[in-house]
């Protein structure tokens, strides 16, 4: 009888062993499985354009679909709640402050960068474009480089963290 206690605890080991080497090798999967899921904005370079405080998003998926949300957290609320009946000024605030783009990616391991093809945009001279992300990914941490800026000349740099 304890022989097979012992077994049985030698299996159960075993298995969990194997359950847990499987865990972190998935971890160590390709560049374009680890950037797979959503993101967190921590930080951005552009903040004339989104402020001290910016708020974001970044969800790439299994299936090369992404989008990307941008805004001010100090944006101005509208007078009346009815986001069509703003004001010049309430529209100019949420339009200079607020980026969002969707389209599709694929991943160069190679080149360390993003393509992304880009189906909409808040800011339509995007809609259509293709356009390439540099990043580096360490564990939690996703980091692009866009030399495209929406706003200005220079690079725009954006770090987000896996939303847990």
């Amino acid at each position: 009888m304890s022989r097979c206690i012992a077994v049985g605890i030698c299996a159960v080991a075993l298995l969990a062993l194997a359950l847990m080497s499987d865990g972190a090798l998935s971890q160590q999967g390709s560049i374009k499985e680890q950037l797979v899921g959503t993101w967190t904005l921590v930080s951005i370079n552009r903040s004339s354009t989104f402020g001290t405080d910016p708020k974001g998003i970044a969800v790439f998926d299994g299936t090369d679909h992404f989008i990307i949300a941008v805004m001010r957290s100090d944006r101005p609320k509208y007078a009346v709640n009815d986001r069509t009946r703003g004001t010049i000024e309430e529209d100019k605030a949420t339009a200079q402050g607020t980026l969002t783009y969707f389209g599709t990616y694929s991943v160069s391991e190679a080149e360390h960068t993003i393509a992304i093809h880009v189906i909409g945009s808040s800011f339509p001279n995007w809609d259509g474009a293709d356009q390439k992300r540099i990043f580096t990914l360490k564990g939690d941490e996703l980091k692009l480089a866009n030399r495209v800026a929406s706003a200005g000349e220079g690079t725009t740099e954006v770090v987000f963290r896996r939303a847990k």
